[in-house]
């Protein structure tokens, strides 16, 4: 099966997610699910400077295997021991890596987009043209920033959240506009912090100005189900090319398959795409408050 899943991998390197009570995972129990997404079609790896050891975590794992994935990952302005160079950054991210090239070597952010696009922008092109890089992306947030960055046309990638609530009716028209100029699209917080599986009478602070929204998503589906309709949702959409999907353990990537593998009805997908959040700030996990 050819997945458009992309593994994260910040796990690999740090201690991360608040659902996360078994902390890094041993070098064994990253090979164990490796191989595993390999062998269910799995075939991008999405990781970061920034992520601790996760990137020679996974040079270590091609050292050892002869399955290779395509990676992408992210400048991190913080990584001191690395060249300030974008030339000899790359080529050190590929040795740590074990790869030949990067599937796309993006910016973590908008802002550092902005602030460093401009001097890294001749070494990208000649790295993406001599095929040490095969594409130029941004980690996004909101469609403010998308208009933006389609302005440039070297980028060939954009990363943003999209999930039952940051949905179709906030993405969905700028997201075409980015497919007709060739973008390739991913996606993350499918599950938004795990809000969706949260009981909407125990939340607090601002979120509960969204609290008709998400009690709307539970009329729609029961709490065992919605797991399956959170990652459903945003892998039936066409103009969606990656489904950016972090796990802990190989049983969670085993059990988040499994729900792409069955089905969740026309209807509902229709039913979530009415969904109208009011207060787009409210979408964002950093703007939460208690």
């Amino acid at each position: 099966m050819k997945s458009k899943l992309i593994l994260g991998t910040v796990q690999f390197g740090i201690d991360y997610g608040i659902n996360n009570k078994d902390g890094k995972p041993s070098f064994e129990k990253v090979k164990e699910i490796l191989d595993f997404a390999y062998i269910k079609g799995i075939r991008l790896l999405d990781t970061a400077e920034a992520y601790g050891d996760s990137q020679s975590r996974i040079g270590e794992y091609h050292k050892v295997s002869s399955r290779k994935f395509n990676i992408i990952t992210k400048f991190s302005p913080n990584r001191k021991d690395l060249s300030e160079n974008i030339i000899a950054r790359v080529n050190d991210n590929l040795a740590i890596l074990g790869v030949d090239y990067l599937y796309s070597y993006m910016f973590h952010s908008y802002d550092d987009y902005k602030k460093y696009f401009s001097s890294f922008k001749d070494g990208l092109i000649e790295l993406r043209n001599c095929n040490k890089i095969k594409k130029i992306g941004v980690s996004l947030h909101s469609n403010d920033e998308i208009i933006e960055v389609l302005k440039n046309s070297h980028i060939d990638i954009i990363q943003l959240p999209f999930n039952l609530l940051d949905n179709s009716n906030q993405r969905e028209k700028i997201l075409l506009k980015a497919k007709s100029m060739e973008i390739e699209i991913h996606t993350r917080s499918v599950f938004l912090q795990g809000l969706f599986f949260k009981d909407p009478n125990k939340i607090i602070g601002n979120i509960l100005e969204i609290k008709i929204d998400l009690n709307r998503l539970n009329n729609l589906v029961s709490k065992e189900k919605m797991n399956d309709l959170a990652l459903n949702y945003v892998y039936s959409k066409e103009y969606i090319d990656g489904v950016l999907l972090g796990v802990d353990n190989v049983g969670q990537l085993k059990s988040n398959i499994d729900c792409i593998e069955g089905s969740t009805t026309k209807s509902i997908i229709s039913e979530v795409d009415k969904i109208d959040v009011l207060n787009k700030t409210i979408l964002n996990p950093a703007n939460w408050r208690k």
